[in-house]
C-alpha cells in the first residue's frame, strides 16, 4: 500500500478514536463519553481473564496495513471492549441502572425495554462512526485511490447516510418509548435463562429476514427496515439471552421464538458470531477452538454466503 495512504488511513482512524456526539438523550445536548454497550465490571469481568477478552478489530489501519479485519478477534481489556460515545456522564449511568445495578429478571418488561435501547444506541452510533470515517476518507484519500474505489465508497456511504437519517431515528424513538413506557406492548421478547456462565457476550441489532435477496429487496424499497435486538448477557452461574422486536415486526420475527425454543445453541451462534458487531469472547472459551473451527467463525463473520444454513453454523458457544 501506497505510504501516503497508509498515513492519511492512520490520521483517520484516530480521529474515529476520538469522535464524539452529542448525549443520545432527548433533553441532553452534552457531549458523550466511552460508553459501555456491554457491562465491563459485569458480563465482560466475568467471562475476562486478567481482564482481557477477545473482540472484533475495527481499527482500519490494520485492516489496510495487517490484512486483519473486523473479522479478526483480538484480545483486548474489558475496559477498552465495547465502547461507544453514546451518552454523556450524567445519562450513561442513570439510563442503565435497572440492567446494571439490579439482578436481571427473566421477562422484567423495563429491563428488556433498556437492553434494546442500548443496543439501537449503539447501533446508531456505530452507524455513524463509520460515516464519518468512509466520508473522511472520500475526502482526503480520493487521489490515491481508484476512481472506481471511491464511487464505491460513495454509493456505501449513501446507503449509511439513508439509515442514519431514516431508519434509526425511527427505532430511537420507539425504543424511547418502550423505555419510558415498558408495559404498554410496544416491544415483544423473548428471554430465556440458561442455567450456566457461557463465556461469551454480545450486543446487537440483527434483521429477522433471512433471506439474502428479500432483505436487500426490502431495504431498497422499505423505510424503515425490519430490525431485531438480540444481548446475550453472561452472569453468575447463568446467561440470559434477550431478543426483542417492535411489536408491528412480530411476524417476521415468528421463527425467533421457534428457534429460541427448539435450536438454541444454533441461533446464539449464528447472531452473537455471524450477525453481531459486538460480540466477545472470554479467552477461556476463545483459547480452547481449534484452527479450522477459528477459520470457520472468521468466514462466517465475513459475508452469510459463506454461512449456509442455521445447522451449519459454527459452534463456539456452547450451551
Amino acid at each position: 500500500m501506497d505510504y501516503r495512504l497508509k498515513k492519511e488511513i492512520g490520521k483517520i482512524e484516530k480521529l474515529k478514536k476520538k469522535k464524539t456526539f452529542q448525549c443520545l438523550h432527548p433533553d441532553c445536548t452534552s457531549l458523550s463519553i466511552g460508553s459501555h454497550s456491554q457491562q465491563h465490571g459485569g458480563q465482560l469481568k466475568i467471562i475476562s481473564q486478567n481482564d482481557e477478552v477477545y473482540c472484533a478489530n475495527f481499527n482500519m489501519y490494520d485492516a489496510l496495513t495487517k490484512g486483519n479485519s473486523a473479522s479478526s478477534l483480538i484480545k483486548t481489556k474489558i475496559k477498552n471492549a465495547s465502547i461507544y460515545p453514546g451518552f454523556c456522564q450524567t445519562h450513561d449511568g442513570q439510563m442503565f441502572s435497572s440492567i446494571e445495578k439490579k439482578p436481571l429478571m427473566q421477562g422484567d418488561n423495563l429491563q428488556a425495554s433498556t437492553f434494546f435501547l442500548r443496543t439501537l444506541t449503539y447501533e446508531i452510533t456505530r452507524k455513524k462512526l463509520i460515516y464519518f470515517a468512509t466520508q473522511n476518507i472520500i475526502e482526503k484519500c480520493n487521489k490515491l485511490m481508484s476512481s472506481e474505489f471511491i464511487r464505491h465508497l460513495k454509493m456505501i456511504n449513501l446507503g449509511r447516510e439513508k439509515f442514519i437519517t431514516h431508519d434509526l431515528p425511527f427505532y430511537l424513538e420507539n425504543a424511547y418509548k418502550a423505555y419510558e413506557h415498558p408495559n404498554e406492548n410496544i416491544l415483544q421478547t423473548k428471554w430465556i435463562v440458561i442455567p450456566k456462565t457461557i463465556k461469551a457476550s454480545s450486543c446487537t441489532v440483527f434483521s429477522p429476514m433471512r433471506d439474502f435477496q428479500k432483505r436487500i429487496e426490502h431495504q431498497a424499497i422499505t423505510s424503515p427496515q425490519i430490525m431485531s435486538s438480540f444481548n446475550l448477557v453472561p452472569a453468575e452461574n447463568e446467561t440470559h439471552v434477550i431478543v426483542s422486536w417492535l411489536t408491528n415486526h412480530s411476524r417476521e420475527n415468528q421463527w425467533i421464538e421457534s428457534a429460541m425454543e427448539t435450536e438454541l445453541e444454533c441461533f446464539i451462534n449464528y447472531i452473537a458470531i455471524c450477525e453481531s458487531e459486538d460480540v466477545c469472547i472470554g479467552p477461556e472459551l476463545w483459547d480452547s477452538v481449534d484452527v479450522f473451527s477459528r477459520e470457520r467463525v472468521s468466514q462466517a463473520m465475513q459475508h452469510e454466503i459463506y454461512r449456509g444454513a442455521l445447522s451449519e453454523i459454527p459452534r463456539v458457544i456452547k450451551i
